[in-house]
């Protein structure tokens, strides 16, 4: 069973496991960045745009990458309100490796700032023996913090 760890910088809270490892080293700059990584592949990236960045471009600039990677993905937009905050995205299934594989996007408006969240795994209905749940669940959770936000004192 592994911890949580918090992340409360830069206006920003979200917690992730303690056993998944953190780069926060280009967060500062305008467009910064903060990734998340479990060692098994799955990764979370949270990138930071500036305001007035229409999200719905954001979204769709990773639907075309995804797009020219991967043959056969299938793709559901999603628009909804998370915590009051407006959300635009999609989310993506696509077999790699003999695997089937989600990842999501996410954009959201923030403090004036726009952000985007991007996460993928190849193996969410897998538990691995370090986790406590199926790695989207872990994903999911972890954006969900974000979301709702609060410590920052």
């Amino acid at each position: 069973m592994s911890g949580i760890e918090q992340y409360d910088r830069n206006n920003l809270y979200f917690v992730y496991p303690s056993n998944w490892s953190i780069d926060e080293s280009e967060m500062e700059t305008p467009e910064g960045t903060v990734q998340l990584s479990n060692g098994g592949g799955a990764f979370w990236l949270l990138k930071k745009y500036p305001f007035g960045t229409n999200p719905d471009d954001v979204a769709r600039s990773v639907i075309k990458i995804m797009q020219q990677e991967y043959d056969d993905i299938e793709i559901d937009r999603f628009d909804k309100i998370v915590f009051d905050k407006n959300i635009t995205g999609f989310e993506m299934t696509f077999f790699y490796l003999d695997l089937m594989n989600s990842a999501q996007v996410l954009c959201f408006e923030q403090d004036g700032i726009m952000y985007a969240v991007f996460w993928q795994t190849g193996n969410q209905l897998i538990i691995l023996p370090e986790e406590d749940a199926p790695t989207d669940r872990v994903l999911e959770a972890i954006t969900l913090s974000l979301l709702k936000g609060e410590p920052a004192a």
